[in-house]
């Protein structure tokens, strides 16, 4: 366009190179604008990652079954050549926490299962089969097994001629599982919080510190920190029931029958439950010499480290 004189003065004048002009600058102006688009476009599909597909989600294919005739028509052929068979995937064993390394057999509580064992010829096949499975655990020094075993034989009135030793090498087995490396059913693992010692830990849990010494023979508790882990006799409730007649006391833990001890003596202690304190004068020790009964030193340190304050002991007159 442009502007000239004319008869009325100044006048527009439109031209019709100036209207060619224009309409190609707006073509290149459109076309400009899409190659920056497509530029635009093409960096951002770019730094997209291609969508992985992961081998454990990805749905497995369906086997397909050969035919019956193709399978006995390739096994029939001598000479035609046999596809190797698919390698099974190789599972890579992983350590079980259950799988403990057994402990060494006891000979002489190898030898004393034998013995039942011999016996087992005459008994019912139920109770053979048992005592057969606690010979083999005595054997083979698995603690675990053999303490179910010898429950069960307990439960059985086919062996009531053979529950004395039973009961005994019960309670030897529980002492065994006890203060060995593995869990067990009266004892927990506790973290040391910021203030703790052994005897506020062994306050918390109902128990002793002697027992807290047995548990942990590694730990130095005079220089325990916030963090640490330790094994407790957690709240044991221990009860020891004095069978006079008898001439042996059961030691209960958490409910359960736990350990049995021979004793002299407590012909004049009376029938009733005596509650452990730590008043002076109501502690384990004192308790049991005022009944007048006498254990051996070592079955006394074990008596004194599980009758915590707050246990019991019960005089019965069988």
């Amino acid at each position: 366009m442009a502007f000239t004189r004319g008869k009325y003065g100044i006048e527009h004048n439109r031209r019709q190179d100036d209207e060619k002009s224009h309409g190609l600058r707006w073509l290149l102006a459109l076309l400009g604008i899409l190659l920056v688009a497509s530029f635009i476009l093409a960096r951002l599909f770019r730094q997209q990652p291609p969508a992985r597909i992961d081998a454990e989600s990805r749905p497995p294919a369906p086997a397909v079954e050969p035919p019956r005739e193709t399978v006995r028509a390739t096994a029939a052929s001598p000479g035609a050549p046999t596809a190797p068979a698919p390698r099974p995937p190789v599972a890579t064993p992983q350590p079980s926490p259950a799988h403990v390394k057994p402990e060494p057999p006891d000979p002489k509580a190898t030898r004393d299962a034998a013995k039942l064992l011999d016996s087992a010829r005459q008994r019912p096949a139920a109770e053979r089969v048992l005592l057969e499975r606690l010979a083999k655990a005595e054997r083979q020094g698995e603690t675990v097994i053999a303490i179910d075993t010898i429950k069960r034989l307990c439960d059985s009135p086919a062996v009531a001629d053979l529950h004395p030793r039973l009961w005994e090498r019960l309670g030897q087995l529980n002492m065994q599982l006890l203060f060995s490396d593995r869990s067990s059913p009266w004892t927990a693992r506790v973290t040391v919080k910021r203030g703790d010692s052994r005897d506020r830990l062994a306050r918390d849990n109902r128990t002793t510190g002697a027992a807290l010494e047995r548990l942990n023979p590694k730990t130095n508790w005079a220089r325990i920190r916030p963090g640490d882990v330790v094994r407790v006799l957690q709240y044991p409730r221990a009860v020891l029931v004095i069978h006079k007649r008898l001439g042996f006391a059961d030691l209960s833990l958490r409910g359960g029958f736990f350990h049995r001890y021979s004793f002299t003596g407590g012909a004049r202690a009376a029938a009733g439950v005596y509650p452990i304190t730590s008043e002076p004068g109501k502690t384990a020790r004192a308790c049991l010499r005022a009944l007048g009964v006498t254990f051996s030193q070592k079955d006394r340190a074990d008596l004194e480290m599980f009758l915590a304050p707050e246990s019991s002991v019960n005089v019965s007159d069988q």
